[in-house]
Formats: C-alpha cells, structure tokens, sequence
C-alpha cells in the first residue's frame, strides 16, 4: 500500500491509501488507478509514452554517470566536510534511494513491502528514512548526524545499497518485455526519478570541485571510460552516439578581446513565456505559457569571459558601492571581513609584473590563476566564460559596463525565437535535434568549460552561442510561479519552497545531463551561490531600458569624488544631454574606472556594444583614442573634446607630445573645441578648422548651460523671468552658514573649481588679506573636490592660516548644491590659468550671477560669443563699460588680469558690503544670461551635426 506522503507530511490533498483493485497482473498500478492517486490534477496532463527498453536504458545511463562521479570516493570523503553548501555524498545516495521509493516505486507498485526494504538494508523496519532522507524534513546540520536522527548509523554502505536497492526496485517494475510501450503516468513517474538523479549527478561535480576532490571519472580522457556508448538524450526517446575524445577535445585560444558582440531581438510587443500542453516534458514552474510584453533588446551573443571579468576586478568593480545592489553590497561586505578573496570562486591572486617587455600594460587577466577540483593552480583561460559567479556578482559586472542581466523571458527570446516567425519556439536553440557534444558542451565529459566562441553549431537563430551547457546563465528575473502554476504529483516541493527567494538560471552547464538540459527548462539558485557552474550574458536596452537605442561612451579625466558634479563632469553631462536628444544614450566613465591594458580597453569597449565614443581631454583619456587606433573597424568612431591643457601646455611639453596630440586628432573622427583661441594655440596645422564649413573636421561648439529644475525650484530665477535676480534668502544663509559668516550680509566670491594648480585657486588670496585690511570686508569661499593631492595640501596650507577669517575651503559636493551656492554669491570667480571652467561661467551667468573671470583668450572670446547673442536680442548695451588698473567690464562680465585688479573691480562697481552698486552692474547680469541662452541653442545644433556626421 502506498503510504500517503501528503497525509505523513502536513495533512493537505490527503486521500486515503489506495487498494490493489486495477493493478496489472505483476502488481503494477495501471494508468487509471495511477490518475487515482494523483492530489494535484496534474497527472492527466502527461503524454508522452515511452517503451520500456527505452526507460530501462535510461535508468542504465543514470547509473554509470552517478557511479563516475561519486563512485570512486571513500566513505571518508563521502561523509565529507560541512562547506560551502555541499550536502554529504552519503545522505545524496540515500535521499536518490528515497525518492525512487517513495515517488517512483510506492505509487507504481501496489503490491510492495516498504519495511522488508528496511530490514534488509538498514537492520531496522523501523528506521526513520523519511526523518533522514527527505530534504523537506532532514535538516541541514542533521545530514551529517544520522544516527540521532533514525536511530541507526546510515553509513556510506547503507546509503548506497538502499540507493541501489530503490533503483532495482523500480527497474523491477518496468517488466521483461522491452517492447511494451507504458501508459503517460507510468513514464512520468518512471522518468522523474531518473531525472531527479540527473540533478544529484551534476551537484557530485559541483561538491567535488567546491571540497577540492580530484576530478570525476565522467571528465576524465573526455568521457573515454563510459562503457554506454550511445546514450539518452532527452526525456522523450533520443539517443546520441559517444563521440570519441579526440572530437570532444577542443583547444583554448589566448585571445584577451571577445569579437562577438551582441544580437538585436525583436519579438514584438509580447514573448510566449512558460510551457504549451502539448509539451513533451513540463515541470511545475514552467506552467503555463502566458505572454509577456517584451520591446526589441540586444543581448550578447557569448557570455562575460575571464578576460573581461578580470578587467572589472582590477578597475575597482568589488570596491565601487555604486555598482552593487542594497544586499550585494552586504554580501561583498561579508565575504571581506571573512577574509575571502573578492573574485570568482576558484580564481586565486597571484600578483605579477604588469608590464611587458615593450613597456606595455599586461591585461588584468596576469594578476588571477584558477583552482579547480584538486588541481594546481593555473592560469585561466581568457576566453572561457566567467564561471563560480553569484547573481551579485554578475549584476555589478552589467552595471559597470552600463547593461544589465538579461530578464528570463528576454533570455529565452534569444535562445528560442526565430526572426520573422517570432512565436515559433524551438526546444533547443539550434532546433530540435538532440543535443550532442559537436552543439553542446554537457555532461561533464570535458572536465570544464570551453571558448566562449567554440560549437558555433549550436547558436541560436538569432547568433547567441552556448545558450545551452558550458555555465548556467544568471537572469535578472526572481524564480516566481507563472499564471497558472500547480503542484506537479508527487514531488511537490520541486519549486514552491524557492518562489520569491532564488533567481532564475537558465541553459544548464558542462556538467548537466543532456537528457534535463533544454531552453524552456526552469532552474534557479540563491542570489549568493558561487559554488554553481554559473556565469552570465548581458543585455542592452529593451522594455524600460530606451528600447534599441544608440549608445555612446563618454570618458572624463577625473572620478567623480565625493558625488562632486563640477567641471568635467558638468561638461560631459551636458554633452550626454545633446547625445540623448539625438537618440544616443550616454554611459559616463572616468578614465580611471577603465583598464590600463590596452587590450582590455578595446575588450570591454565592445563589450559595452557602443556606436560612438566621446573622449573629454586628448592627453588625460588620451589612451582610448589610442585603442581605437590600435583596433580600427573592431570599435565605433571617437569624438575628441579637446581641454584647455590640450592646446595650452601638454601639446607644448615637447616634441613628442605634440606628435601625440597630432596622432590622436587624426584618429579622431570629429575634433570638437570650446573656443576659437584653443583652436589657435593648438600645433600649427593639427586641427582642420573651416569656419563655415559643415564638413570640418574640427568643429567650434561654444559651451551653453542647463540648470536641473530642482535648482530653479528653490527661488533662483528661471532664465525667462528676467527682472528677478535675486536668489532666496535660505540660499545666501545657507552659503554664508558654510562660509562661517554669522549674517548674510558680507559679500562673498564664490570660486567652484576641482582643486589642481591649473585652476589656481589661490591667485587673489594675498590681494585679498590686504584688501580686507583697509576694512573692505569680502570672504572668499572655494568649493570642489581635491584633484591633486600635492595641491590640495597647499590650498589647505593657505586657507588655514592664523588670523585668516576672509576664506572658506570647502570640499567638493553635488552639482545642485554648487548651483545654489553660485546663485546665493555676489560674484562667481574664475582664475584658471588655461582655457576651462566655461561650464562654470556660464551657469554663473544663467543663475544672474555677476561673474568675475580671469583675462585669458578662451574667457573674453566667451564673453564676445555671448555679446554677440545678447545684441541680436536686445540690441547694444546701454551703459559705458568701465575699466581700472588690472581689470575691465565687459558686456556680459568683468576680466581681470591682476589679483589686485579682481579686487578693486569688485570695489569700483560698488559689491563691497553698505556700496551702492554701480548701474552697469544689473544691464551685465541681464545681457549675460540673454547671451548664454543663445549661445546654449547653438551648442545644441552643433551637437545635432556632429551626431549626424558621425553615426548617420
């Protein structure tokens, strides 16, 4: 009798025990009676009707697979240490023996005598298998213990031998003749159990990697030792040939950039997500197929490799808090105070001399070696996928190179679909043939993964390769039951117990069994697991994500310290502004958070899959510029946005830096300069500039300005409301608070700059303790993130001197903060050295701030630029410009060349504390910001031409 597990279990669906009544002649239930003991209703569902010899070879595979990877080990090793997840090899062998009993054997068999089993085996018909060797009531710990928990010791003798004995059993109930064909439910039942062993086959190579075990007998000469030489396939009757091991072995290329890129998918408006009834074999979470609203993606054709992995590690991806999720990050966290190596599990540091010997970087790859099963440690192979990733892990990988995990629906889209015939889903990418070891790299015959670029046989109609076997492949979608979800008969916590907690993997891996491994199959881990043969493929765009839009890298010289958003960084943003109104999405990097190695630079370029890269600064970002003149057609066209320090000092440094900037202009496809004097001190003849032409290589965009609405939102006057320049009163205490001034009554200068000496920080504070000491009272407070360590400790120095209370140093902070900061000053300052800071001026100038900028050629060009607009809107400016020793008003603003001029301007005009201010003041505050308005409107169009010429 068929004891009534639910009943046994937690009291739900109970019936009670059947009788023997519709039985076949040698005790087997037959297909009605079988319907019978189904509590869940799914039963009816099967069929699919296999013929005995075919499940009989079946149970025949899945026992010399499960005697070549456990088969060899000692009852020490089997009862093995409690780590990393692995459950003990003993209790697996008697939790496989315990499901062929209890959900093969005892619902076939109506006829068996459960108790005779356990005497035989275990000395005991009283013996607590369930209490031991169901996983829903075994606890973890308690695996380890048997004797406490049935009362007996279930040694590794005893485990196996009950294995073997459930086995046999049901092996019993298929009957002698070969040719009978079984009913649905006999299969089913017959085939679950089978198939449950297939999972603890894969778990044996994954508990002997993780323990350090030599590697399993399957892998070894590439499966030469199995003795069945034609083998299952797939659950419904395929068989495939044993290829010899000198066509499964497959060698490893030493290639650090992957080629593949990414495959466009587009579905539709909606993917067919979860199995048809007429699906051959369906588990529980794959019920049933529903649409899913899905918009055209791209994702990788190969999965993220060692070499590109390696890449993320040494550009700081484990210590960057940005890129990890709330619970990655606590998970990296506790890896670090463990003392664990933050890395792929297996991948072990091993430093080395970075530097080849023409001087030029190694890929990151030479800092890693690898540990697998009991092997030395060796190095990796750089084209092989990143495998012992955690779903964290593969996250923080997508973030950097601005994409992100693929959802399960958008994977099995790639995987399944057919351009032009989207709905048609096929059951493996290639189609439907049997996976064999010339498509697939399954069932551990190889002993580990292989190229990402290897069996192109196998690829997807769309061209995405190894979606099936070589790593399990993380998704971004949470392991949940689809509409219409029911408990599969009888092994009914196969997915319940995981929904909401485990994230969907999917395509299994070199050590999964053919006859499981299918791209509709449904399988999930815990977000933390590592010791899985896991790895990842990214994806781009799609549904929330700007769809099948163009994409750009912007590089930037400097990190973005302390969330500062000022120079650079509010220059490239504004550029990223203009990519988007022309259908380009901007991914910021620093300079700093990419590779030094230029192979690894061109490897993760193409593995961001951008259209167009925008370099801010010739000589700092300059290597990029580099690469893609190293690589050519491999990677998209460069925009070179030349810096101050390009034209003024670094080209001028000497003779090979100006061939440098030479070289890299002409790999750039477009050269773009703020001002015409750039242009001017550039190299002679390095820059093609044809003023009205359309088609010059270089092109002049003078900076505009955007100000976030959440600026304007707290009392700084939008630029169309004109007559009121006053910023709020919160915002000039909140300024005079962190200046250190007790009331809002003294003027202050406000001077944002990133502190490095060519900013010049520092110019007007001698001027400035005089000045203040014939009683003219005005502080000066500079703000902005420290560039330059050595300069930093300086400006510290000079800002912190006894008796000096007229200056403020503040450190860097968010660009809307810096904003209010300037709109709340009587004066923005500017006393860089060199062309730059335009971004800073004119936001001055858009927020009606008086700005006070140092005479260089790249300032009054940008003061005559604005005029220029300001006179075609408003005409003349009515009042006399004024003019002093060292300095002189402009239309639009004040330049000075002295810091004594800076600060007997700031006095003539009347900025002092208690002065009337001189009426040129308030026509300069309005003409500028009428002048950068226009100015901003061009740059605009410029940005459109350059786009177009570019990327079409």
């Amino acid at each position: 009798m068929a004891r009534p597990r639910d009943r046994a279990f937690h009291g739900v669906h109970a019936r009670a025990p059947m009788s023997t009544r519709g039985t076949t002649g040698d005790g087997r239930r037959d297909e009605g009676e079988l319907l019978a003991l189904d509590v869940f209703g799914t039963m009816g569902e099967k069929h699919v009707e296999l013929a005995v010899g075919v499940v009989r070879a079946m149970y025949a595979d899945v026992r010399e697979r499960r005697e070549m990877t456990m088969g060899d080990l000692t009852a020490r090793e089997r009862r093995c240490a409690r780590e990393g997840g692995c459950n003990p090899f003993d209790w697996s062998d008697g939790h496989v023996g315990h499901f062929y009993e209890c959900m093969t054997a005892e619902n076939l068999s109506a006829t068996r005598d459960a108790l005779k089993m356990r005497r035989e085996v275990f000395g005991d018909e009283n013996v607590d298998v369930d209490g031991l060797f169901d996983s829903f009531r075994a606890d973890y710990v308690d695996r380890w213990r048997p004797e406490a928990v049935c009362g007996t010791e279930a040694d590794a003798a005893r485990c196996e031998a009950y294995r073997h004995r459930a086995a046999a059993e049901c092996e019993a109930l298929l009957g002698e003749d070969d040719s009978r064909v079984m009913g649905a439910c006999e299969t089913y039942l017959h085939l679950y159990g089978i198939v449950h062993e297939h999972w603890h086959v894969e778990d044996y190579v994954q508990a002997r990697n993780t323990l350090g075990y030599s590697t399993p007998a399957l892998a070894r000469n590439h499966g030469g030792a199995r003795t069945i030489r034609r083998y299952p396939a797939d659950l419904w009757g395929g068989f495939v040939d044993m290829k010899s091991a000198s066509e499964i072995s497959m060698p490893s290329t030493t290639n650090i950039i992957t080629r593949a890129g990414y495959s466009t998918v587009d579905v539709g408006d909606t993917y067919v997500l979860g199995a048809l009834k007429t699906d051959r074999w369906v588990f529980d979470a794959e019920r049933w197929a529903h649409d899913v609203p899905m918009q055209g993606f791209k994702i990788a054709k190969t999965c993220c490799t060692n070499a590109q992995f390696a890449a993320f590690i040494e550009c700081g991806g484990y210590l960057n808090r940005s890129l990890w999720s709330h619970e990655g990050w606590r998970w990296v966290q506790r890896r670090k105070a463990d003392g664990e190596c933050l890395g792929p599990l297996g991948w072990v540091a091993s430093p080395c001399v970075k530097f080849c010997e023409d001087g030029t970087e190694k890929p990151a790859l030479a800092n890693w070696r690898c540990k697998y099963f009991d092997e030395e440690a060796r190095a990796l192979h750089p084209q092989h996928p990143v495998c012992h990733v955690s779903w964290y892990e593969a996250e923080a990988y997508c973030n950097w190179i601005g994409a992100r995990l693929p959802t399960e629906a958008e994977w099995e889209a790639a995987a399944r679909s057919t351009p032009g015939t989207p709905h048609e889903r096929r059951t493996y990418p290639w189609g439907e043939d049997p996976p064999t070891s010339s498509i697939v790299n399954l069932d551990g015959y190889r002993g580990g993964t292989l190229d990402v670029d290897a069996l192109n046989e196998g690829d997807s109609a769309h061209g995405c390769r190894q979606m099936i076997g070589n790593v399990w492949e993380w998704t971004a979608s949470a392991f949940l039951p689809f509409p219409g979800f029911q408990m599969d008969f009888p092994y009914r916590e196969n997915s319940c117990p995981w929904f909401g907690y485990r994230k969907v993997v999917k395509g299994g891996c070199w050590a999964t069994s053919s006859p499981i491994a299918r791209a509709g199959y449904r399988h999930s881990f815990w977000p933390h697991m590592h010791n899985t043969f896991s790895g990842f493929r990214a994806a781009i765009g799609g549904d929330g994500f700007g769809g099948l839009r163009k994409r750009a890298l912007c590089v930037i010289p400097i990190r973005d310290k302390s969330d500062a958003k000022c120079g650079n960084t509010v220059t490239m943003h504004r550029i990223a502004t203009h990519l988007y109104d022309n259908g380009i999405d901007a991914v910021t990097r620093s300079i700093l958070d990419l590779p030094q190695s230029k192979e690894d630079i061109a490897n993760v370029i193409k593995a961001m899959d951008v259209d167009l890269i925008v370099v801010l600064h010739a000589f700092k970002c300059g290597i990029i510029i580099d690469v893609v003149g190293m690589y050519g057609d491999l990677l998209p066209p460069v925009v070179l946005v030349l810096g101050g320090t390009d034209v003024n000092i670094d080209s001028k440094k000497s003779v090979f830096a100006e061939k440098v900037f030479r070289d890299r202009v002409a790999i750039a496809r477009k050269v773009v300069a703020f001002s015409l004097s750039m242009i001017e001190a550039a190299p002679e003849g390095s820059l093609e500039f044809v003023e009205s032409s359309a088609s010059s290589k270089t092109k002049l965009i003078p900076q505009g300005v955007s100000v976030p609405n959440s600026v304007n939102a707290v009392g700084v006057p939008s630029p169309k409301r004109k007559r009121d320049n006053s910023p709020a009163i919160s915002e000039l205490l909140q300024l005079h608070t962190v200046s250190g001034l007790n009331s809002g009554e003294t003027p202050i200068m406000f001077l944002p700059a990133g502190l490095r000496p060519v900013k010049d920080v520092c110019f007007i504070e001698n001027a400035l303790r005089d000045f203040n000491a014939d009683g003219n009272n005005v502080h000066l407070t500079v703000c902005g993130p420290v560039i330059d360590e050595a300069y930093g400790k300086l400006v510290k120095r000079c800002f912190t001197l006894p008796g000096d209370f007229d200056r403020t140093l503040l450190p860097g902070t968010d660009r809307d903060t810096v904003l209010r900061y300037i709109a709340a000053a009587k004066v923005l300052l500017n006393t860089s050295i060199s062309e730059g800071q335009s971004g800073v001026i004119a936001e001055g100038m858009m927020l009606g701030t008086l700005v006070f900028a140092r005479d260089i050629p790249g300032n009054r060009q940008l003061f005559d630029l604005c005029e220029a607009r300001a006179c075609a809107a408003l005409g003349p400016p009515m009042k006399t410009q004024v003019k002093g020793d060292g300095w002189e008003t402009h239309a639009v603003g004040v330049l000075f060349s002295t810091p004594e001029g800076c600060l007997r301007a700031f006095k003539e005009l009347g900025l002092c504390r208690g002065s009337a201010e001189h009426a040129v003041v308030a026509e300069m505050k309005v003409r500028a910001r009428e002048g950068i308005e226009g100015l901003s409107l061009n740059e605009a169009k410029r940005w459109e031409e350059v786009v177009e010429e570019v990327c079409g």
